[in-house]
């Protein structure tokens, strides 16, 4: 009877075995072998359970395509900026999601799918919905017009009882990070048109009222225009506004181009004339070079660091020689640094025919500095003449007269309180071109055959150029040099 118990309990351990050894091997198959997705397995948002991976793909890039074209709309009060989810959004590639949510699958612990057969816990593969924020921050460019207020500095003005401080206002920018945070975290979360609220956070000024009443003057710099020149003097005008009330913080660096602007009709400058190619041609933004080299002489007299200046190709009339600062924007910007360990603030007034620009900062900044400036060589301009059909016989039309160019030395000299010299800081050396004498002629009717020319209808012959001076390539000064005229234009812009 026990032989028997014992065959009995071991045929049913068998059996057992069996059923274990057969279970094993079934969820075996189905966990690690099978081609289809688990019970309760979602890949953003999309149920894939029972689904080869291919037909994951399917089901997955139909869900995508008709997302990433749902409408969005960002809006602040009543400004609204209609566009598509996948503007916003970084293309994902369906498949490689389906392959990679495949691959963590069969990692996923037998634990975790055995008690998860009935499908009542989801396992879900990328959920969130990734966002393009350079893509975001493009379209607040656009946003800024209608949205962003700026800030306005308190500024300093000069009355008869001396400066007084007028207030500041504060502003309104966009917080692109706190925006980014309103859209659908996920793609569950797309179920109709998404509308998402433009996050606005109050914006302060650079610089407070406690700032400016710590501040003295620093430097100030004058020059002069023909406010006849209605055009140009409107140029002029309006950068030296745009630079007014300007903060560089300490350590910061002031861009004169990022400051103004591009200079276009857009912007509200106008046509004047402009130095291109070594000749003064109109262009737009004439002008504006005067409050740049205005600008660039009052940072030298603060003392201040000098990152980026260009001198103009042709001598201008407005500044001395070798003190000029051209630009063009998108070329050549002037730039400087607050080396100071306090805010610097500019002051830009323009009128009556007057520029003057004044930087203002801690007083324990000022400095005793005087410029500078030397003419090593002067280069004489030639006389071009030239024919003309349309003009009549000897008539001539001078189309430019002529000026000279120059080579110049131009320094920073820092003197102590008794006016001696600290420092004497060789600033640039810088080449202008003449600009050659142009004068058009008409053509002389031929003499008749056997006619005489009379000897004052004989043209000149000009003069050879003088030899250069072998060891600096310039051409010696000419002695008893006239005075030159400037008065040509205001330089390159």
């Amino acid at each position: 009877m026990a032989e028997h118990s014992r065959r009995i309990i071991f045929l049913a351990s068998l059996v057992v075995l069996g059923i274990i050894c057969a279970l094993i091997i079934y969820f075996y198959q189905i966990f690690y072998e099978s081609d289809y997705f688990l019970p309760g397995v979602q890949i953003a948002s999309v149920e894939v359970e029972g689904l080869t991976r291919e037909q994951a793909t399917d089901k997955l890039n139909a869900l995508i395509d008709e997302s990433y074209q749902r409408p969005l709309m960002f809006y602040y009060q009543e400004y609204g900026y209609p566009t598509l989810l996948n503007k916003v959004s970084q293309r994902q590639d369906p498949a490689a999601m389906v392959e990679d949510s495949w691959r963590q699958e069969q990692k996923r612990d037998i634990k975790s799918k055995l008690f998860n057969l009935d499908g009542s816990r989801s396992i879900t593969y990328y959920e969130q919905i990734i966002y393009d924020k350079q893509a975001v921050i493009e379209m607040a460019e656009e946003w800024e017009s209608y949205v962003v207020v700026e800030p306005v500095n308190p500024r300093l003005e000069m009355e008869q009882q001396g400066l007084k401080i007028i207030p500041g206002q504060s502003g309104q920018t966009i917080n692109i990070d706190k925006t980014l945070e309103n859209l659908p975290s996920g793609w569950a979360d797309i179920n109709s048109d998404i509308k998402v609220p433009i996050v606005i956070e109050e914006a302060q000024p650079q610089i407070t009222e406690k700032d400016l009443k710590s501040m003295g003057e620093l430097a100030r710099y004058t020059t002069w225009y023909n406010t006849g020149e209605i055009d140009r003097s409107h140029n002029l005008v309006r950068a030296a506004y745009t630079i007014n009330t300007r903060v560089v913080q300490p350590g910061g660096i002031f861009s004169f181009n990022q400051t103004v602007g591009k200079r276009s009709f857009e912007t509200g400058y106008r046509d004047a004339m402009v130095i291109v190619g070594g000749k003064f041609e109109p262009g737009v933004g004439g002008g504006i070079c005067q409050v740049s080299s205005t600008l660039y002489n009052a940072v030298l007299l603060a003392g201040l660091e000098i990152v980026e200046r260009h001198n103009h190709n042709l001598a201008v009339a407005y500044i001395p020689t070798g003190l000029d600062a051209t630009v063009s924007y998108g070329l050549q910007d002037f730039r400087f640094k607050n080396n100071t360990q306090y805010p610097i603030y500019l002051k830009s007034a323009a009128g009556g025919g007057g520029l003057t620009i004044t930087i203002f900062g801690h007083l324990s900044n000022k400095k005793n500095i005087t410029l500078e400036h030397y003419i090593d060589q002067v280069i004489p301009f030639r006389e071009i003449r030239e024919k003309d059909p349309t003009l009549a016989p000897g008539e001539e039309i001078v189309e430019t007269k002529g000026m000279p160019g120059y080579v110049a030395r131009s320094y920073r000299v820092f003197h102590d309180n008794n006016g001696g010299v600290v420092l004497r800081e060789k600033l640039a050396t810088d080449r202008y071109s003449p600009l050659n004498r142009i004068i058009y002629i008409g053509e002389e009717l031929p003499p008749s055959e056997g006619e005489a020319v009379p000897p004052d209808q004989i043209e000149p012959q000009p003069e050879p150029n003088p030899e250069p001076n072998p060891e600096t390539g310039l051409e010696p000064i000419p002695e008893n040099e006239p005075p030159v005229d400037f008065n040509q234009g205001e330089g390159y812009e």
